[in-house]
């Protein structure tokens, strides 16, 4: 099998050749480290990994930025590389650190709600963009392309913040169903137009869990957001990913209602992994989860070996498994241990 085969195969809930390796997104700071050499080109990093943040009705854009650098996934041998395609936040945010930190939502009235500008989602020159990085990234090679989106939950949350969108939910539910109904409609138009592209599968990043727990009722869940995540979800033609931080075990049932196809990071600590594999991992391919927090950024290149191995003996048997980190890969981590994560899983992914 080459890479793209590989992660369909897993994205199938099949048995592929090996355990395959991909990353939802790297920062440019921890890409340029591990090949050692500016990048050149726009891919994702601290100040642009939201997506375009912006103020009530201002204009707004969509700004595709490549995932991974495909100099850097051919250094890593990644079986996936994907363009980051988000809808605009309506946020305050400020830089710390090189990355963008959102202070609050501002999307918290009837009156905002009616101001907001979302971009054009059939703009042809946004297609065409897309389309002629899609032609770079395969260019001479075999992985598997994503695109990177969101159904609507998490612009949602964020925009609204999760102050604004708790009151809101008490004094004007309305105004939480609209909100995400602006938000899952505009995805709906854009996934239908970005199904038409050269994409293999899609990423839809929605977090909706904190670690012990959902962010909301499984009630909220069924009567506002699963409806309208729905009409994104429907416009998706081609195998996709859900990621949510946090625990979803309460939710999963319901969430599957949604029809994904894989469930990303499995966030170390949140949900018992032998419980999914063993309940879960006939009907979703299980996508993770390498710990950023500790392993990718504190640990040894020995714990790195380890925790891959475990890994992949745990959750690989049977297939539908695809070996990634625990959400993204931000420039605190180690690009040794990066490094030593792409050798290690070369080292144990061939287990069928």
């Amino acid at each position: 099998m080459n890479s793209r085969e590989r992660v369909l195969c897993a994205l199938k809930k099949g048995i592929p050749d090996a355990v395959p390796y991909m990353y939802n997104c790297m920062d440019k700071d921890i890409q340029e480290r591990i090949i050692q050499k500016r990048i050149e080109v726009e891919t994702v990093d601290g100040i642009n990994s939201w997506g375009y943040t912006g103020q009530i009705g201002k204009p707004t854009e969509v700004n595709p930025v490549l995932t991974v650098y495909p100099e850097v996934a051919d250094f890593l041998n990644l079986d996936a590389v994907g363009i980051q395609i988000l809808p605009p936040l309506f946020v305050n945010a400020e830089i710390r650190g090189g990355r963008s930190e959102i202070r609050d939502g501002l999307l918290t009235t009837r009156e905002a709600l009616n101001k907001i500008k979302l971009p054009d989602p059939d703009d042809d020159n946004l297609y065409r963009n897309i389309k002629n990085i899609i032609d770079q990234i395969r260019s001479g090679r075999e992985v598997a392309v994503y695109a990177r989106i969101r159904l609507g939950a998490s612009p949602t949350l964020l925009s609204m913040g999760m102050e604004g969108f708790s009151y809101a939910l008490f004094d004007e539910p309305e105004l939480v169903y609209d909100v995400l109904n602006t938000y899952c409609t505009w995805s709906s138009r854009v996934t239908r137009n970005l199904c038409e592209l050269d994409f293999d599968f899609f990423w839809c990043f929605d977090d909706i869990a904190f670690k012990t727990s959902p962010m909301f009722s499984l009630k909220t869940l069924e009567e506002f957001f699963i409806p309208n995540m729905k009409i994104a979800a429907s416009a998706i033609s081609k195998p996709w990913v859900f990621h949510s931080d946090g625990n979803l075990l309460p939710m999963l049932p319901k969430l599957m209602e949604l029809g994904m196809d894989g469930i990303h990071p499995l966030e170390p600590g949140a949900m018992d992994l032998d419980f999914l594999k063993a309940n879960y991992g006939k009907d979703l391919c299980l996508i993770g989860n390498i710990d950023i927090d500790y392993t990718l950024s504190r640990g040894t290149e020995e714990e790195v070996y380890n925790e891959v191995k475990e890994r992949i003996r745990q959750l690989g048997p049977g297939g539908a498994f695809i070996i990634s980190d625990s959400n993204s890969v931000p420039s605190y981590c180690k690009a040794e241990n990066i490094i030593a994560m792409a050798r290690a899983v070369e080292k144990y992914k061939y287990i069928y």
